[in-house]
């Protein structure tokens, strides 16, 4: 078969990146050819199968840097030759309001940006679609560059994809949702990550429930996993006669959405209590969110952030760490929960809606120990009650399984994860 994947951002620095670099590896392995559109900077690296042509868009990342010509752009990359276009003229727009790199949010965008946007992207979409000639082209969400190459592609087989930051740009962006809602409800399939999304993305776009499937999400199993990975009792000999502390985690974008200040203020509270054993946390991801990052410029010992790491440095991190907390008020169905399961790590999450349900359906046996979702005053920002309800709740539950962990009093089988790979999400897509 031959597929064509789309997204507007970049393919490898957020979570809808990965899911779509994953589907792309796993069809490769499974033969199929392909071709990738995406939206990046011209020197960041975009890393793709042998044979599959990347057609980019380039973005400027920065306000006072002249786009980029055509001559002049360049990838690390395996770039189709000639497939480059005019550079746009401001930084890649991002489906997070707060994205780990420079962007643009999408209700900014002007008439005229959005006029640019849509030549850039259909001048790839076409190159690609005249090249590859694809039997099937998957867009990632359900916004603006999907409704475009429905648009622009009216007799092409389209699928969608939704990761949830879609959802909530819909709500957030009145002056595109018109534009977006009339072309989306024409894609021929709509994939949602779980039940509660189908049926808001039934809802949304008046789609009916024949054209929307829950396709769910995967890891990258020989990434993620227990392979190295030591027991606290091996730590503990090796350490001699010095604590081994509990090691926590958290892996994402740091900004409020993601309930990052709420986590930092568990953390602060739990060092300060002297019945907590010891414990060491690692902080990996992006920051954009200035209120955030002078937290991060005045972190205690114990706390390290690494900024933005790359998935191999990501699943060592995991085989090491005995928790992972995600504390996060949207999400639509979080990657790192599942890897950091996977690898052996006890996640610990906010009870996001529609997450729980599906991890219970999908994973035999999981551990995620869930924080209740806090009062919520918009999609996703929390009331100042909840905030302050939410991190109490988030400071007992880490409490009580640091207490836990060291104690050595955990019990129950480990969770099998091994029936949600990326193989087998690929597979589902190619089936419909």
């Amino acid at each position: 078969m031959r597929i064509l994947s789309i997204t507007a951002q970049k393919p490898h620095s957020t979570g809808s990146g990965t899911y779509m670099t994953e589907l792309v590896r796993s069809w490769a392995r499974a033969g199929h050819r392909q071709a990738v559109v995406c939206g990046i900077y011209p020197n960041d690296p975009v890393d793709f199968p042998e044979g599959v042509a990347c057609y980019p868009v380039f973005f400027t990342d920065t306000a006072s840097a002249q786009p980029a010509s055509e001559g002049s752009l360049f990838a690390p990359c395996k770039v189709k030759a000639g497939s480059a276009v005019r550079g746009l003229p401001y930084p890649v727009v991002g489906m997070s309001d707060i994205m780990p790199y420079t962007s643009t949010r999408y209700r900014d965008l002007t008439p005229h940006m959005i006029n640019q946007f849509e030549d850039a992207f259909i001048n790839a979409v076409s190159r690609a679609v005249a090249e590859l000639d694809p039997d099937l082209i998957v867009c990632h969400h359900l916004f603006l560059l999907t409704a475009l190459v429905r648009k622009h592609f009216p007799d092409r087989k389209i699928y969608g994809i939704s990761h949830g930051t879609d959802l909530r740009q819909m709500v957030n962006c009145d002056e595109l949702r018109e534009l977006v809602r009339p072309e989306i409800s024409r894609i021929d399939k709509a994939l949602a990550l779980h039940e509660e999304q189908k049926n808001t993305i039934m809802e949304m776009f008046g789609l009916p429930e024949s054209r929307v499937t829950v396709i769910g999400s995967g890891y990258n199993d020989a990434l993620f996993n227990k392979d190295g990975r030591a027991g606290r009792d091996d730590l503990q000999q090796y350490a001699g006669d010095d604590e081994v502390p509990v090691m926590i985690c958290y892996a994402g974008k740091m900004s409020r959405p993601k309930g990052v200040p709420q986590l930092l203020d568990a953390l602060e509270t739990l060092a300060a209590d002297q019945a907590v054993p010891f414990f060491e946390v690692t902080l990996a991801g992006g920051c954009q969110d200035e209120e955030v990052r002078r937290r991060l410029d005045t972190l205690p010992d114990n706390i390290t952030w690494l900024g933005q790491i790359s998935q191999d440095h990501l699943a060592q991190i995991f085989r090491y760490s005995d928790i992972f907390v995600l504390p996060s008020f949207f999400e639509g169905l979080p990657l790192v929960l599942i890897e950091a399961m996977a690898s052996g790590a006890v996640p610990v999450s906010t009870d996001l809606p529609g997450v729980r349900p599906w991890i219970t359906a999908n994973v035999p046996d999981n551990n995620v120990r869930f924080v209740p979702m806090p009062e919520m005053a918009a999609i996703d920002t929390p009331t100042d009650n909840g905030l302050k309800q939410f991190t109490e709740d988030l400071t007992g539950t880490l409490r009580r399984l640091i207490i836990d962990i060291k104690n050595g009093s955990l019990s129950g089988p480990a969770p099998d994860t091994s029936g949600i790979t990326w193989r087998g999400v690929a597979d589902r897509i190619l089936s419909l």
